[in-house]
């Protein structure tokens, strides 16, 4: 698949360099293309800010990793274009569309145990413990978000 920025990645390439994460968690494996982010006729976001968008992501996503002992994240769901996301969700402005959001899974920690650990901290974006569905949502939209 090919990056906005113009570098080509594949499944298993790291995010960035030793990220626990790849591109093909990020994009699906790399069936999800990163593309402009247009709602209502404007642009709202552009490819290549998407792109650095999950970069940071990652970045932030392998922080919450070590200080929760260093296993394995499973995503769920990362980066969403438009059309898949109207697929998925009822949300118009998902933080997925933007590269920011990531819904995972820790197999040795519940989602309650996750937020007891994370929520306090996550003061930059939006975080939901899904127990019902066991998954936690995560974004990094600027501000606090809960719901």
């Amino acid at each position: 698949m090919r990056l906005p920025s113009g570098k080509d990645v594949y499944s298993s390439t790291p995010i960035y360099p030793d990220s626990h994460f790849t591109w093909g968690e990020a994009t699906k494996n790399c069936t999800r293309p990163i593309q402009d982010l247009v709602i209502d006729g404007k642009l709202i976001i552009s490819a290549l800010n998407i792109e650095e968008n999950i970069v940071q992501t990652a970045k932030n996503m392998d922080k919450y990793r070590d200080s929760l002992g260093g296993k394995p994240i499973i995503v769920n769901s990362w980066y969403r274009p438009a059309h898949v996301n109207s697929q998925v969700s009822n949300s118009k402005w998902s933080r997925h569309q933007y590269g920011d959001a990531v819904d995972w899974v820790c197999s040795h920690l519940t989602p309650a145990q996750i937020a007891r650990q994370l929520e306090p901290h996550h003061n930059a974006g939006g975080y939901k413990c899904y127990i019902d569905k066991n998954f936690t949502h995560t974004d990094w939209r600027g501000e606090k978000a809960r719901w």
